[in-house]
This record gives C-alpha cells, structure tokens and sequence, in this order.
C-alpha cells in the first residue's frame, strides 16, 4: 500500500500561558486525529521558521498550514518564509491545504487581499454555506450544503482571489474557502478544532480581549461545540489532492 507523505507547517507562535507539556499544546495531534486511518499517511512537522524546502528533498505529497496568532499580512521573516515555500509547492506541483492564517497566507500568495475583519473577532459555530462550485468539490465530499464549523479569527480575505474559486461562505464571513486549480486550498474556518480545543487556547487570552469585542467572551468560549462534519475536509484533501 501506498503511503502519502504529508508535511504539516506549524505556524502557532505561542506565548507563557501556554505550559509546554501540556496535551492540547501539540498541534500536530490536532490534525493526525482527522487524517485517513489504517497507516495511509505519515504527518511530518515543520516550524513554519524552519528551512521548509528541506521536506521537498524526499516524497511528498501534500501540505497542511496550521492557523496561528500571527498576521498573514505582515512582512516578518517566518511570512516571507512561508510565501517562498509556496512558490516552491507550485513550481511542485504539490497540493496545499491552508487552515485560518493557512487559508489567508494562501490568498496572500494569490494576489488577494487579507484584512482585519470589519466586525472583529469572529470566534463563533459558523454555519457554513456551499457555493455551487463547493458543492462539486471533491474536498466538501460528504459534507452537507450547510454545516457547523468553528472560527476563531480577526483577520479574512475580502474578495477571492483571482484565477480562483470560490468554494463557501457564511453570515459574517463571504470567503469562507477558495481553491486555485486542484493545487491550493483555503478554508477560512477549523476542521481540526474540538470544543476543548478552541477553549483550550481562548481561554488564556479573555482578560487580553475582554474589552476588545462587543460580547462576553468567557461565555462564548464556554459555549462552544464540536463541529459536526468538518474533519472530512482534512481526509478528503489528503485522500482527493494528495498525490
């Protein structure tokens, strides 16, 4: 049996609140536990500082980008970093999946625009909206034309980008998902959050934003569900694009 290499760019920045051994620090356990079963895939890890076209010395057949605190727009080394490598997984040919910052650092890289939400933080179950075009895709495979996904961002790409297609959208956010070619995917929501995950990292930060968002956080963190179908999005990217 074939086995996909995937390498996972983990691009989470995380601060002293944050105990380094605890279990819901790691990131990659986020993602592994949506992967395809039965050993059809290996999840490498880099940091997104890391020399990341090392992981094109040897197979490799699909990329993930983790969300992150940091800024897709900003020009910090790790960023211009990040955008380099994309230039190498096209000139590749290898299919890339972007998650939150993944999905706008992917707009970025496209010629898109990537700005402070004009509502603020969007830290929510989104219910998510199939456009015509995400209703065909292969990457929303057994996903229902509406479906719960949580959000937990600032930022968002304003328009799609050009030379692509616009997959989803929701109430708060109209870019919700993009694809270019069969090659880069955007999904501006969290396939690979759980409840305790989301509350995991929100928690830490109520004081931080407390007065920064026009609701009580401590009660929406709390509030927060476990989305019903989105880790099939992580399956279907590897099992669909992953080659």
């Amino acid at each position: 049996m074939r086995v996909k290499q995937l390498l996972l760019v983990d691009a989470v920045r995380w601060s002293a609140d944050y105990m380094v051994n605890h279990p819901l620090r790691e990131v990659s356990a986020w993602f592994s536990k949506t992967l395809p079963g039965n050993d059809a895939c290996v999840l490498n890890v880099l940091n997104i500082e890391d020399n990341l076209d090392q992981a094109l010395e040897g197979d490799l057949h699909g990329v993930i980008i983790s969300g992150s605190p940091r800024d897709a727009w900003d020009h910090e080394e790790s960023t211009i970093n990040l955008l380099l490598f994309l230039q190498s997984c096209l000139t590749h040919r290898i299919p890339v999946l972007g998650v939150c910052f993944g999905h706008q650092i992917l707009a970025r890289f496209l010629k898109g625009e990537v700005k402070h939400h004009p509502e603020g933080l969007q830290l929510m179950n989104s219910r998510i909206e199939l456009t015509t075009a995400g209703r065909k895709s292969p990457l929303f495979k057994g996903l229902k034309t509406q479906f719960n996904a949580i959000s937990g961002h600032a930022d968002y790409v304003e328009e799609i980008p050009p030379n692509c297609q616009w997959l989803a959208r929701s109430k708060h956010t109209k870019v919700q998902a993009f694809q270019f070619q069969d090659l880069f995917f955007g999904v501006q929501f969290h396939p690979e959050f759980t409840g305790e995950i989301i509350k995991y990292l929100w928690t830490p930060r109520v004081e931080i934003w407390r007065e920064k968002v026009p609701f009580n956080l401590r009660s929406r963190i709390q509030d927060l569900k476990d989305p019903d179908q989105t880790p099939l999005i992580i399956q279907n990217f590897v099992n669909h694009y992953a080659r």
